[in-house]
């Protein structure tokens, strides 16, 4: 069994070799494994994800839900999902009860889903604030600090949106061989 470091140099420089640009990944690669591996342990382990994203990246969110558990994919559906109404209950709170009306939305999803991270992508703002406060999670925060783990993408890079859907092509294959025990998660 491979390794997810060793599994994920490898997929890079394969998909490299047949013309698909993600050489770039191999430069972050250590920036991103801990959280990519982290995120699909909690997957793995019965653990759900939901997908929230600034408002210019909504069209990423609703890329990563249509395309993450299409029924011709011929395997079990995962825990990945994006709620709608979130934004704007995040947003219109945030502007009336700041950090009470956090804690409102989050009690409300613990009800929901116990057992869950948020995975952010986007610009810091109130819903990565919020993301951020509900704890563990996977933060994709352009602009702050290109160098740390959270935030190795640019809000200006001309080639920002095939970056995100590369990333997100990466992250589906590693959990399907995670799934299938043909990784480790262990970096």
């Amino acid at each position: 069994m491979e390794n997810i470091s060793d599994w994920l140099l490898n997929t890079i420089r394969e998909d490299e070799k047949r013309g698909v640009m993600s050489g770039w990944i191999e430069e972050k690669r250590f920036l991103l494994l801990p959280h990519m591996a982290r995120i699909i342990g909690h997957i793995l382990q019965g653990g759900s994800v939901i997908v929230l994203t600034d408002s210019a990246r909504e069209w990423f969110g609703d890329y990563v839900t249509a395309h993450i558990n299409q029924p011709h994919k011929g395997r079990p559906f995962f825990p990945i999902v994006q709620i709608k109404h979130l934004n704007d209950m995040i947003d219109s709170n945030t502007k009336e009860g700041g950090m009470q009306g956090f804690q409102l939305i989050g009690d409300m999803l613990n009800m929901m889903c116990p057992n869950y991270r948020f995975w952010y992508i986007g610009k810091k703002n109130a819903r990565a604030d919020f993301a951020r406060y509900q704890g563990e999670g996977w933060y994709w925060i352009f602009d702050e600090n290109i160098h740390s783990a959270e935030n190795f993408l640019s809000s200006t890079d001309e080639k920002l949106d095939y970056k995100l859907i590369s990333l997100f092509k990466v992250f589906e294959r590693a959990i399907i061989a995670s799934m299938l025990n043909k990784i480790s998660l262990e970096i």
